[in-house]
């Protein structure tokens, strides 16, 4: 039987940027990415540095606040499709016609 690696034991750097792209679609503060995608504050803030930096989320701050939110790019929403592409060819399908081939 097929070791599953998309999706079981422990997260990889990709599927957690998908996870803080998904969370900051509509825009979130840096605490509400923390607590949806399972990170602690350095990580949270390391990995929205390093998505800043290549342009898959974008930095957002209001007029008359000190807070920053931050939103996915158009950028980020290609990386989520392609994420979400490379997982669905990954999956487990069970295809009679293939695993009988294999036999």
């Amino acid at each position: 039987m097929a070791k599953k690696i998309v999706g079981r034991g422990n997260r990889g750097y990709l599927e957690i940027i998908h996870t803080i792209l998904s969370a900051s679609t509509e825009g979130a503060l840096k605490t509400h990415v923390m607590f949806k995608c399972n990170l602690n504050s350095s990580q949270v803030q390391q990995y929205l540095a390093y998505l800043v930096d290549r342009g898959l989320v974008e930095k957002e701050r209001k007029a008359n606040s000190s807070k920053t939110s931050y939103r996915t790019s158009e950028r980020g929403r290609r990386y989520m499709r392609a994420y979400s592409e490379v997982v669905e060819m990954l999956k487990d399908h069970k295809d009679v016609s293939y695993a009988s081939s294999l036999l």
